[in-house]
This record gives C-alpha cells, structure tokens and sequence, in this order.
C-alpha cells in the first residue's frame, strides 16, 4: 500500500500523533519484506478500517523502531486520543495474517 503516509523521526512528531484525538493506525514494516507485501495485499482486501489516521513507518534506522521495541515486522500499532491501545506484533516466519487484520476490525468496531 504505497499510497499511504510514510512516517519517520521528524515527521512522528510533527504530525503529532501523541495529541491525534482520534484513531490512528501504525504500520511498521520493510519494503523489502515479503511477509509485509503479503500483509498489504491483503489490508487492502479484508481491512474494513474507515475514519482513521493511517501510516507505515519503513525506516528501519528509525529512532522510532526502538521506541516501540520493533523486533519483527509487519507490526500494527492502535492509538487513541494519542495512546497506545493495542499492537499486533509480526510473528517471525510469518508476519500479520487475516486473523490479525479481522481481530483489528473487530477492536475498531470496538472503540
């Protein structure tokens, strides 16, 4: 999913996604990560997410990385009013799968 935001250091901040009121959604992934163009391929087709702030941080020398103790990617991360509500962490060898795209869903619906 090209098309969407692409965060890093300065820009994190500069948008303000700690003082977002709202919900926002934080990708963190690799272009050159298969498990994350799996991922996206199917965001687009199963991810039912609308009214949201949503953005992909792929710099892995982001200080950012290390903030949220990035380890294995793709990894999805929920803010509301600014706060980290729940992340959905890669698992190695696989990535995100629908499963974790629905339970996204379903937590939105939810919020």
């Amino acid at each position: 999913m090209k098309d969407l935001p692409r965060l890093n250091d300065s820009n994190f901040d500069n948008l303000k996604i700690k003082e977002h009121k709202g919900k926002s959604v934080i990708f963190f992934s690799a272009d050159w990560c298969p498990y994350c163009v799996s991922f996206f391929n199917n965001w687009k087709d199963y991810g039912n997410i609308e009214s949201t702030f949503i953005a992909d941080i792929t710099d892995v020398d982001s200080k950012l990385w290390d903030s949220f103790d990035i380890n294995v990617v793709p990894t999805m991360a929920v803010f509301r009013n600014g706060a980290l509500v729940k992340r959905w962490n890669g698992i190695l060898g696989q990535g995100l799968t629908i499963n974790q795209i629905e339970e996204a869903n379903s937590f939105f619906s939810n919020l």
